[in-house]
């Protein structure tokens, strides 16, 4: 199979040489590629102004075209269009036409028409929706690999006027290539590449995006102010609201101790912000919690940032191929000078081209071969540093694990010795001596409720109650008619009374109501607590949670 592959792809390369030997450098005429100057140009406009019908467009030249008598430009130029129509309609999925191919025939091509910049502005497409479908099947590396090679594409020339949609391509393919090299948190890459993004967009929205971009890099690094100031460059541009910088303004606030302020800002940015914008929220929110004493909220926040250290650990291998595919795409190559004239005589381009051709093939198979030798032992040794680096975070997450189990346990006994002097403190206060003093040696039973009218409570005996349990309990009134609206003041005060350790009939006592009505508030109580069937006990437990 391999065989008919490569035969067949030298006679198309045989085919297209003697069409260059007859032609020259010249662009395609209408006759070589008839439908190219027509509905697939048609289709080329619409994908940037009617993306829409720009598919059903593709779509209808599919049913009508005969892949027997299409030529092969034309076959690889509806795939390419296809690919680009199901992305700007959001419907690219595993079943769309692989452009590997496409790639290696416009790549062909290229080489036999190197003055064309049609066939050139073709491949550096083909070589953008490729990385497109790579980066669906979430292949960062493969994506950020063709990205470059268009990119690289585009740089052989430099004069685009014949194509409108050009400088704006250009300033695609940097964003791209910014988006991966922020998402690896290589981030002067990253700002590099925006920037030029940015001096290739020409639309004040395309501008202001690649600015909010920017301010999320800064915002990445902790720079603020950098992070804000471009922000609001961004905003005199196009106003989109302040979501994106939400990290940034909470960072601010905590910077200058303002924490009641920086919270709301970070919980925005904790659950709509990026990864980085995430994690950063997450760590300053954790700390907050701590000195809060919110234990849970604290451990939530650490949680998440554990996690997320452990997922930049398993990206190092990747992060490392594309720092590697960046820095060699950037470093300067020596040029080399063209060399000028020629035979006119076809035959002996024929001969000449077809020498290149083996030359050309031979050095392809050499060149993969030792590529792939490279590749392997590049993938040998990232293997042995992720699993060395693998290693060290587990370390570190189960020492990290070990001391918030330390952390917790600590502040659980801290708490429960703070709550039993708070309880100590009720349960020996004046009013609560007062009050159990007045039923204490009086045999108060169901049936005799109503023979002690003179031991009913008066209104300043219940302040003073309800006074008391909120200084030793701070809050508790509050906290618990606004954690359970259902109860009532009036069922405050039961529980209060409960809370002294007295029965249903000593309560209707001192309440001055029947047992029955007393024993309805008790039942009730319970039932909305939820933590027990005895009140006293419910409250207890309820007090020792949310102390």
């Amino acid at each position: 199979m391999k065989k008919k592959v490569g035969f067949s792809v030298l006679f198309l390369l045989l085919a297209v040489l003697f069409c260059a030997c007859s032609g020259g450098k010249t662009p395609f005429s209408h006759h070589d590629a008839p439908l190219h100057f027509k509905e697939l140009k048609t289709i080329e406009t619409l994908l940037e102004t009617e993306p829409t019908q720009a598919l059903d467009s593709v779509n209808a030249l599919q049913a009508t075209f005969d892949k027997a008598s299409i030529t092969p430009l034309d076959y690889n130029e509806l795939l390419l269009r296809e690919v680009q129509a199901q992305y700007k309609n959001r419907t690219l999925s595993e079943t769309s036409p692989d452009l590997a191919p496409v790639i290696r025939f416009y790549d062909s091509l290229s080489a036999l028409f190197p003055e064309n910049a049609e066939l050139q502005y073709l491949l550096a497409n083909a070589y953008y929706y490729k990385g497109v479908e790579s980066a669906f099947a979430n292949e960062d590396v493969a994506a950020f690999s063709c990205y470059l090679q268009a990119l690289g594409v585009m740089r052989t020339h430099l004069d685009w006027s014949e194509q409108p949609y050009a400088n704006r391509f250009i300033g695609l393919t940097y964003t791209r290539l910014s988006e991966i090299l922020y998402r690896y948190s290589l981030d002067d890459a990253a700002l590099a590449t925006c920037r030029k993004a940015f001096t290739h967009y020409e639309s004040e929205a395309d501008r202001a995006a690649m600015l909010r971009y920017e301010a999320a890099i800064y915002q990445s690094e902790r720079n603020y102010d950098k992070a804000l100031a471009i922000f609001e460059e961004a905003e005199s541009l196009v106003s989109v609201g302040d979501n994106f910088i939400q990290a940034a303004i909470g960072g601010k606030y905590y910077e200058l101790q303002q924490y009641d302020s920086a919270v709301p800002h970070l919980e925005r940015a904790f659950a709509t912000g990026d990864r980085f914008a995430r994690v950063d929220a997450a760590v300053k929110l954790a700390e907050i919690s701590r000195d809060r004493g919110q234990t849970d909220d604290e451990l939530r926040y650490t949680r998440f940032y554990v996690e997320n250290s452990m997922m930049e650990s398993r990206m190092a291998s990747r992060k490392m191929e594309i720092g590697y595919l960046y820095d060699e795409f950037n470093r300067p190559k020596a040029e080399t000078p063209k060399q000028s004239g020629g035979f006119n005589q076809t035959l002996l381009i024929v001969l000449v081209m077809l020498v290149v051709l083996i030359v050309l093939m031979t050095f392809i198979i050499i060149r993969n071969r030792r590529r792939i030798n490279h590749i392997e032992s590049k993938i040998t040794s990232i293997e042995q540093k992720h699993e060395q680096e693998t290693a060290d975070k587990d370390l570190e997450i189960e020492q990290i694990s070990q001391q918030l189990k330390e952390t917790q346990g600590r502040l659980e006994s801290i708490g429960d010795v703070v709550f039993e002097d708070a309880w100590r403190a009720f349960s020996t206060s004046a009013i609560a001596l007062k009050i159990t003093g007045m039923v204490e040696g009086k045999d108060i039973m169901i049936k005799n409720v109503g023979v002690f009218p003179k031991l009913k409570l008066k209104e300043m005996d219940y302040i003073e109650l309800v006074r008391e349990a909120n200084r030793c309990f701070p809050d508790f009134s509050m906290r618990l008619l606004k954690a359970y609206p259902d109860l009532t003041v009036t069922d405050f005060r039961h529980g209060c009374l409960a809370l002294l350790g007295l029965n249903d009939a000593q309560i209707a006592v001192l309440e001055g109501i029947s047992y029955s009505g007393s024993n309805r508030r008790t039942n009730k109580f319970i039932s909305v607590l939820n933590l027990g069937d005895n009140l006293e006990q419910a409250l207890l437990t309820y007090l020792r949670k949310n102390y």
